[in-house]
């Protein structure tokens, strides 16, 4: 009997902190996203903007009314993160829906070779701006987390937006909503 009461009270203990840690993580993010609102994201001077390696110009990207950046770094695993293909029919549907919307990806990675092997495997032609020496990082201190790399940013760059929409398809509804898709659903 007493076994089995020791039992029960370590899963008591157990519950109560889980949903202890659930609930502060829940706070922590709240407090990250309130932080991010309206923050201005500035850009470094020296990217370079390549397609499946390949040197590419397009400063219209930086005046679009909207710009979604995701920021990839040499944390993880490079594919993860990358999600090419699900980011690639993002803007496909951004684009079918003529949104006034750019997709910035900013990678700082050791090895850029691995980066545009995946976007050519995905036939993504997503322009990926290398920022080499970590300048975007520097200049914003990004949040460390890979889930909050990822900015729906207004015509002055500053965030809207925070998450990544690549493979939620409720942020996705969201973004669009944000960037004046009537219907877009939560």
């Amino acid at each position: 009997m007493m076994k089995k009461a020791l039992s029960i009270l370590l899963l008591l203990l157990s519950v109560t902190a889980i949903l202890t840690s659930c609930n502060r993580r829940k706070r922590e993010i709240a407090r990250l996203v309130k932080n991010w609102q309206h923050k201005e994201i500035l850009f470094p001077d020296n990217l370079e903007a390549k397609i499946f390696g390949r040197d590419t110009v397009c400063p219209e990207l930086f005046k679009k009314k909207y710009k979604i950046l995701n920021y990839i770094d040499t944390t993880g695993c490079t594919a993860c993160q990358t999600k090419f293909y699900e980011w690639q029919l993002r803007k496909r549907e951004a684009d079918s829906l003529r949104l006034d919307a750019a997709f910035l990806f900013i990678a700082t990675v050791e090895f850029y070779e691995e980066l545009e092997t995946l976007q050519q495997i995905n036939k993504c032609k997503i322009p990926i701006f290398y920022d080499r020496e970590g300048k975007l990082m520097q200049l914003n201190r990004l949040p460390i987390e890979r889930g909050f790399q990822t900015f729906l940013l207004d015509s002055a760059n500053r965030v809207v937006l925070i998450g990544n929409p690549a493979t939620n398809e409720k942020l996705w509804k969201l973004y669009l909503k944000r960037m004046g898709v009537h219907g877009a659903s939560l």
